[in-house]
């Protein structure tokens, strides 16, 4: 076997998250996808992802410096056609955490949100400033502008008068600080307010007008003020708001609201998980802004596979390139066994003749089990003219039926005396292969770069031109098992008074050991169920665990409908396991028929069933 002699590397963790980087290393990094067409336009975007599917890359991107630093291939034409300045403003828990902390708990509910609304005003317009000084200074051609000393005192003073502040010199860095001077300000205030009755605190909020700044006018005129100053009248900024389900409620329905009435001079990009019931309500509202004229939707995960794995081929090229390594994910990972080598170009041989992938599986399958035996005899499909029937282009039944043997096949076991029954398998090498690895992956970009970078790190330390599928599928497994892991940190709020629910983790594999049942256990069938639909039977609290598991990209939706790419509760939601999660429970890659999710879950005031007492038939009753 040819070798490859490369010293070995090592991809940096900070790959993992956007959060941590610059703009030019997030360009530096940065792979093209579909998505950031979409959001790029001149137009209000939502950006709807679970944790780790790139939206905060993606809004990084069109930040100034991060578009003037990318090399891509695609650079050129987006520097051309994005006219607008990218502000990206950062939002995250520990933010959240420290806006709620304000006045020690122990102000009234208007006072405390009076001074976390100037924080969260002055945070927006921080970052604008940031953006406006990166242009003024940029190394750069894109988006620079050049300042003369006279120019930044004039705009630092119309700055200063509009934002009530008194830096002590006339520039860029002074109004800066005074705005950074000011978040300390309203922190003290905050805490001297606890000391006060309400009527009084508010009252002496209310005589400090800096405090009632609204952040979008404010915005907009500060960027018209910027605009004159730089002879740019009438120019578009964007103010990019990243990870909105952890903001106030009330803040996120003023942003999603905005999506309607805003400055026309003001585009908002606003990125968040898939599962809110504010920015559901704000946008379904009767006099919500509409889809597809007042904004524009983009959802991070793919409806189209052809999609995803142009994705996921473009950042294993990524990957691998920065390990001097030249080498396809084909070649590397090997083929998929559900999407085996198609001879069909070369010998016109059919994928079912003869010592073809699919006829091994069949006729392996046919020995062991007789309900798929039975279904061929039903479809009247002889596995021997098997080469004639796709000659006759009748082969989809046996299309349709493929994944489905090849699942069963691996888990059913024959034992010397004839005997076969499912078993549990230790390891997960049928889901090896690049388009399988494309698939659990979802096109996640950390996920995949989690998954495949041990596999780029073998190749590099071995000089191997094939990662073994044991390889593969120990990666796999380690990444599901990190995504469980995850899973088991979220903190949820009992929605009723009984202790009885599931945790999430235990939930997701009671899920995922009854969708196995259905399509190992039970007689063989092409469609069998591997979705499930939310019903009234499912209690108020596991629904709030799956909300919460969407948002982690652990449970994924399937509504293919573009306007449900935000919903506002999991009642009525059709859902699926993520396909990292399919592969650790055994179950196809592909969405199935759907169930009702209280027919795969025990009786709430019962234990969760062992793997030897689970109940003989899974019902489908969807009436």
């Amino acid at each position: 076997m040819t070798r490859i002699e490369r010293m070995s590397l090592s991809i940096s963790a900070e790959a993992f998250n956007a959060k941590y980087l610059g703009p030019a290393e997030v360009a530096n990094g940065f792979v093209y996808s579909t998505h950031f067409e979409k959001l790029a336009g001149d137009y209000h975007a939502v950006l709807i992802g679970p944790r780790g599917s790139g939206k905060t890359t993606l809004l990084k991107m069109l930040q100034p410096s991060a578009l003037g630093a990318w090399t891509g291939q695609k650079a050129d034409a987006f520097r051309a056609a994005v006219k607008y300045s990218g502000v990206f403003i950062a939002s995250d828990i520990s933010w959240s955490k420290q806006l709620n902390s304000l006045g020690y708990g122990k102000l009234s509910g208007p006072n405390h949100r009076t001074l976390v609304l100037a924080c969260f005003t002055t945070h927006v317009i921080h970052a604008v400033l940031e953006t406006m000084a990166a242009r003024a200074n940029s190394e750069y051609a894109y988006r620079a502008v050049a300042l003369s000393s006279g120019q930044e005192a004039s705009l630092a003073r119309e700055l200063s008068v509009a934002l009530r502040v008194k830096p002590e010199i006339p520039s860029l860095l002074a109004v800066r600080q005074a705005l950074r001077n000011r978040l300390s300000d309203i922190r003290i205030l905050a805490n001297a307010c606890s000391l006060l009755a309400d009527e009084e605190c508010s009252s002496k909020l209310a005589s400090l007008d800096f405090l009632h700044l609204d952040f979008l006018d404010i915005c907009s005129n500060i960027c018209a003020t910027f605009n004159e100053v730089v002879g740019e009248s009438g120019a578009r900024w964007s103010l990019l708001f990243d990870e909105l389900e952890t903001a106030p409620d009330w803040i996120v329905d003023q942003l999603f609201s905005a999506l309607r009435t805003s400055d026309p001079r003001l585009y908002l990009k606003l990125a968040i998980s898939p599962v809110s019931g504010t920015a559901y309500r704000a946008l379904f509202k009767q006099d919500g802004a509409s889809l597809g004229h007042d904004y524009q939707q983009i959802r991070l995960w793919y409806t189209d596979r052809a999609e995803s794995k142009t994705f996921c081929r473009a950042l294993w090229a990524s990957l691998t390139q920065r390990h001097g390594l030249k080498i396809t994910a084909e070649e590397a990972l090997g083929r998929s066994v559900f999407e085996p080598k198609d001879n069909r170009g070369v010998r016109r041989r059919s994928p079912y003749s003869p010592g073809e992938p699919w006829h091994k599986v069949f006729t392996s399958l046919e020995r062991k089990d007789r309900s798929f035996a039975g279904f061929l005899k039903q479809k009247n499909i002889d596995l021997s003219a098997a080469e004639i029937m796709w000659a006759n282009k009748r082969d989809s039944v046996l299309r349709k039926a493929a994944p489905v043997a090849a699942v069963r096949d691996f888990f059913l076991h024959e034992s010397k005396k004839g005997d076969v029954a499912a078993r549990q398998r230790k390891t997960l090498e049928l889901y090896a292969g690049a388009e399988s690895i494309f698939a659990v992956t979802e096109g996640n970009p950390r996920w995949f770069i989690g998954l495949t970078s041990p596999l780029i790190n073998f190749l590099v330390k071995t000089g191997e031109r094939k990662v073994p599928n044991s390889e593969q599928a120990k990666e796999i497994d380690a990444a599901a098992d990190r995504l469980i892991a995850l899973l088991k940190t979220i903190p949820v709020e009992h929605a009723d008074n009984l202790d009885n629910d599931l945790p999430l983790d235990t939930l997701l594999e009671e899920i995922g050991a009854r969708l196995h049942e259905e399509l190992v256990d039970r007689n063989f069938g092409i469609d069998p169920a591997q979705s499930f639909i939310v019903d009234e039977g499912v209690s108020a609290r596991t629904q709030a665990l799956l909300a919460s598991a969407v948002n982690r990209g652990a449970v994924m939706l399937v509504d293919e409908s573009s306007s449900k790419a935000i919903v506002g509760e999991m009642l009525n939601a059709n859902l699926r396991l993520s396909f990292l999660l399919a592969a650790k429970y055994g179950l196809l890659l592909r969405k199935g028929k759907t169930v009702r999710l209280s027919n795969l879950l025990p009786a709430r005031d019962s234990q969760p069933r062992s793997q030897e007492n689970r109940p003989s038939q899974l019902s489908l009753d969807m009436d």
